[in-house]
């Protein structure tokens, strides 16, 4: 086996201008790269102001790309950002024109400047020097060179260990059939369409590594353990070689499975649906549709009658007539449980009651399906987590 080397170097005369002439071959968001967007609105702009102020800033990373990959004009990637992709977002969104001065912007060398608020295409025309600035500030790249995709990864980590990568960003720089499979489950129509949930830190790459969780704590356990985040860390680690204990295709197999499920789901499911905007109800729903029979007889007006029957009941006084029916008892249970959005007993146990209810369910007696589950051990709450 040849040793894994790593080396890096400085790359000189790039240019925020020459940058932008590079974009295309530059690759932002290769697979171990968390997502971007993140910065407020001061934070870009104060990277900006600096640029133009002339002052250092962070080191940029970027790694030689030798893998032939290509964008979606058909060009060859020449690098890849291992580090810097906020700022070099923000740097673009500047220089087209996306991102404006900050309405408190300071020339020190002129104060008498008034550029604030200033969009490039502004700020050339006015003060061609400031837009000279901006453009001719030579970009602080750092080039790596290395023979081991694990080493890329393992600096992406060391690099970003300060800036409190969530647990969904950790898991993404495992390259391997996990995550190549949540990320794809991730694309489904089911999250991208129908859930209001915004994808902010790798949402739906999350929700895609629980489905893949599921399905392999049924396959060998037969039921399921949890979805907490050292759980799923342990099973992207299971797929990568050299000698991975869950196999690629065994993880295909899974990943085949979950996209079944949410294809059955995005058929009931509409755009933008409220009945998906909780991360823990939609891995319950997961679990339901996974069944056939719930598949085929559940509607998207029976889950909304379940919805606002739970939370009808949550309002109910003891001293209520109706209070003590078996059924209000299950949805008590069900609303209980909410809380504890890891814990395998306790999302099978939502989805074990919500599963009565829609089997259950007619027009004149929407809860009698609840009438004949037995109390259930209420699982130990967990903590609510990044996942």
């Amino acid at each position: 086996m040849n040793p894994r080397r790593i080396t890096t170097k400085m790359m000189t005369g790039v240019s925020i201008g020459r940058f932008g002439r590079m974009r295309s071959v530059i690759d932002l968001s290769p697979p171990y790269q968390r997502e971007g967007g993140v910065w407020s609105p001061q934070t870009r702009e104060n990277l900006i102001d600096s640029i133009i102020n002339g002052l250092d800033i962070p080191k940029l990373y970027f790694e030689e790309e030798n893998s032939g990959r290509k964008n979606a004009k058909g060009l060859t990637y020449q690098y890849a950002v291992i580090d810097g992709k906020q700022r070099l977002e923000t740097i673009l969104a500047f220089l087209e024109g996306d991102l404006a001065l900050s309405e408190n912007f300071i020339f020190f060398e002129d104060e008498s400047i008034d550029a604030t608020e200033m969009r490039i295409s502004e700020l050339r025309k006015t003060y061609p020097h400031l837009y000279d600035r901006f453009v001719d500030f030579e970009l602080p790249i750092v080039r790596v060179t290395t023979n081991s995709g694990d080493l890329i990864e393992e600096m992406f980590q060391r690099l970003n260990a300060s800036t409190a990568l969530n647990a969904a960003e950790r898991r993404n720089a495992l390259k391997g059939p996990t995550r190549d499979a949540a990320n794809t489950l991730a694309e489904h129509d089911l999250l991208v369409r129908c859930s209001p949930i915004k994808n902010a830190r790798y949402k739906y790459r999350e929700l895609g590594a629980k489905f893949l969780a599921i399905e392999h704590q049924l396959d060998t356990n037969n039921r399921i353990t949890d979805t907490k985040a050292d759980r799923l860390y342990a099973l992207f680690i299971a797929t990568r070689a050299p000698s991975p204990s869950i196999s690629p295709e065994r993880m295909s197999d899974y990943a085949q499975s979950a996209t079944e499920t949410l294809d059955r789901m995005s058929t009931i499911f509409d755009a933008e649906d409220a009945l998906l905007a909780s991360i823990g109800t939609v891995v319950v729903y997961y679990i339901c549709f996974r069944d056939q029979e719930f598949y085929r007889t559940v509607n998207r007006e029976m889950l909304t009658d379940f919805e606002l029957a739970r939370r009808s009941v949550a309002q109910l006084s003891e001293m209520s007539d109706s209070y003590s029916t078996a059924a209000n008892a299950r949805l008590r249970e069900y609303n209980g449980l909410v809380q504890s959005t890891n814990d395998g007993s306790a999302l099978s146990r939502r989805a074990q009651i919500l599963t009565s209810y829609v089997l259950g369910y007619s027009e004149g007696a929407p809860l009698a399906g609840l009438e004949s589950i037995q109390d259930g051990e209420l699982p130990q709450l967990d903590e609510s987590e990044d996942a």
